[in-house]
């Protein structure tokens, strides 16, 4: 549920009916979808127009709900005659009277809230669409008919909706007309009974008949009503999400999704992310219950193309959220379960459901199973935290509800943490217990800004579990003892396996502190100087100088750390690289120079003939010296010849 704090008052001053049609027409700010009317005018270019809020001044409020039970009670008349819009769109289910697929219609209130509601299959067999209803309602309308009564899949949908959490729930006896008050009681009875059992709760419950009206008009106010007052539902994350339901292809405007949106609203011209394929994608229309809009509200029934993107790009059950929204991609998932589940076998085939999307997979029980991993069939986008079910192979059962609290392989020093972590984690709330999860499996964890737990080190915008940075110091003081020079960030932190964005604030604590040190240089223990020569240096300096103007190839010697060593005389201009893996002393560099250009003016032309014949040089050592004089500005490449671009007068640039 959303509430919008849009303005009580629009006033126009242009003398334009193109003006005119901009704010009254469709997706205009005082257009029909936000509730405008026209309240008076003198002449056309003084109009006032107002939305139509209640005295009060409450404000627009948004919010979806569904509807539950089984088959032929009634869901989709019950619907229509509180909203006046059939929910079904395909023709088969006119034809059967039975609903398949999921149906849509919103009831406004006079206040102009809009609430989508969502009908859903009651069939056994189309449980699955039932399920991906479910993920982002804000209240479910549980639908009994009086004639029939509590039914085998009343009790299956009671008990989805009680996994699922969802906590508001209202209940419509329909067909009220076809039973007498002796029965109506009877029905009544056996719900509150059900929802104890199940939810904890005695609903509120209304007699209503979809056939003849009765009971409508008060069951339209009381979900209004409740709507206005309940506390919003939770969203899986703060910005825009939005599991996709549909997607279809229409006539000049292409590719275009629907679902329920949550989190925040989107505005055209706003880009998302598409997962699991991880495509950046830009909003290009969008409509609202029927009527195009220039930002769609959280809590909505929404449907929105996109520039670019080819339908076979998208798919049911995909996920569209902000880049950095948190989603995770992943096969291998760890569950918390609740307690007392009966008839899970410790290896076991299942049906994962979450969103609009489902997948097959493996279940293996850890521990005292209260914990899970799951092996999926394919990778689906989750939230962590976020709620999912496990269904028989088929979907036509609910095992048990579960919570994602990892996603991704684990290695096996990291799964024992993990478990160790989740253990009684059962009534830790969200937040608290995923920077736990993140500090025992990862090492590090983003602060909030409040005092670091126990048994951890507060970095800047980091908390470091003692461990890990214990690890991190070891790691990078070890490597600052083997290098020949001062490292850049970059390079500590490929070498030392450590985030980038942690390592900096460690290099900041630990240059504070007088541990270590960086200078222009770059990052070495504190007090290093890198000023003089090592003996390895001087020995492998002495070994690049015997081999004259032949250059020093790296790939015919086998030693550690040459690499580095090389990379230390480079950075203080002992040696000129060729390229990756040939080496010349500065002063041979400076001789072949001297020996190419003594001869050659600006402008002149040289072959490949010409640099042999004037050096000596082998082609193995000539391409490489080519490419470096390029470089290094003294020639211009012209297909195979060279043009030299610079007198002999000019000093060696090399590094």
């Amino acid at each position: 549920m959303k509430l919008s704090t849009k303005p009580l008052v629009c006033f126009v001053g242009d003398n334009s009916k193109h003006a005119f049609r901009k704010l009254m027409g469709p997706g205009g700010p005082c257009g029909p979808q936000n509730r405008c009317q026209l309240i008076g005018w003198g002449r056309f270019d003084s109009c006032r127009f107002r939305h139509t809020f209640p005295e009060s001044g409450e404000h627009i409020v948004y919010a979806v709900t569904g509807t539950a039970g089984h088959v032929d009670h009634g869901k989709s008349a019950l619907i229509q005659a509180l909203t006046g819009t059939h929910p079904s769109h395909l023709p088969q289910e006119f034809a059967r009277g039975m609903t398949i697929e999921l149906g849509f219609a919103c009831l406004r209130s006079p206040e102009g809230d809009e609430i989508g509601m969502i009908d859903v299959p009651g069939h056994e067999r189309f449980l699955r669409n039932m399920l991906s209803s479910l993920w982002g309602l804000d209240l479910v309308l549980f639908v009994v008919a009086a004639d029939e009564g509590w039914s085998p899949l009343s009790e299956e949908h009671l008990r989805v909706i009680a996994a699922l959490g969802i906590r508001h729930i209202m209940v419509a006896i329909n067909k009220c007309d076809l039973a007498d008050d002796s029965r109506l009681a009877e029905v009544e009875e056996e719900i509150l009974e059900r929802f104890l059992t199940h939810c904890d709760m005695l609903p509120d419950i209304w007699r209503v008949s979809a056939k003849s009206g009765e009971g409508v008009e008060e069951l339209r106010q009381a979900l209004i009503k409740q709507i206005r007052q309940q506390t919003p539902s939770s969203s899986l994350a703060p910005g825009p999400h939005l599991y996709i339901d549909r997607v279809f292809t229409v006539n000049g405007i292409g590719t275009t999704v629907t679902g329920t949106l949550r989190g925040d609203g989107v505005e055209i011209g706003d880009v998302l992310r598409l997962y699991p394929g991880n495509e950046l994608v830009k909003v290009k229309s969008i409509q609202s219950y029927h009527l195009p809009r220039e930002r769609a509200q959280p809590c909505s029934r929404v449907a929105m193309s996109f520039r670019q993107l080819k339908k076979d790009k998208v798919a049911r059950g995909d996920c569209l959220a902000r880049p950095d929204a948190g989603v995770m991609i992943s096969r291998e998932w760890i569950v918390q379960l609740p307690a007392g589940i009966s008839g899970m076998k410790k290896q076991c085939e299942l049906e994962v459901a979450l969103g609009t999307s489902y997948a097959q997979g493996r279940c293996y029980l850890l521990g005292d199973g209260r914990l899970a991993r799951l092996q999926l069939s394919r990778a689906l986008p989750v939230f962590w935290g976020q709620t999912i079910l496990l269904m028989m192979p088929g979907g036509s059962r609910m095992v048990s509800a579960g919570r994602v609290v990892w996603a991704g392989a684990l290695s096996r020093e990291q799964r024992p943490k993990l478990i160790a972590t989740l253990i009684g984690s059962e009534n830790t709330e969200l937040p608290q217990l995923r920077k736990q999860v993140q500090l025992a499996v990862n090492g590090y964890v983003e602060s909030d800004g409040k005092p670091a737990p126990s048994k951890c080190h507060a970095l800047q915008s980091w908390w470091l579990a003692e461990d890990y940075y214990q690890q991190c110091l070891t790691r990078c003081n070890h490597i600052f003892m083997q290098a020949t020079s001062a490292l850049n960030m970059e390079e500590l932190a490929a070498r030392s396996g450590i985030s980038i964005v942690i390592l900096r604030e460690l290099v900041e604590q630990q240059c504070l502190n007088q541990k270590w040190q960086q200078t222009t240089e770059g990052i070495s223990v504190f007090g290093a100087s890198f000023g003089h020569l090592s003996q390895d240096l001087q020995k492998l300096l002495a070994e690049i100088q015997s081999v004259g103007q032949l250059c020093f190839s790296a790939t015919q010697h086998d030693r550690p750390l040459l690499t580095q060593q090389l990379r230390a005389l480079v950075e203080r201009k002992c040696i000129v690289p060729m390229d990756d893996k040939m080496f010349i002393t500065r002063e041979h560099y400076q001789t072949l120079l001297d020996t190419l250009f003594s001869a050659c003016q600006v402008g002149d032309l040289l072959s490949i003939a010409d640099v042999r014949e004037r050096t000596g040089l082998a082609r193995k050592q000539l391409i490489p010296l080519l490419n470096r004089m390029e470089r290094d500005g003294w020639v211009r490449r012209e297909g195979d010849l060279r043009r030299v671009k610079k007198a002999l007068s000019c000093a060696v640039e090399s590094g």
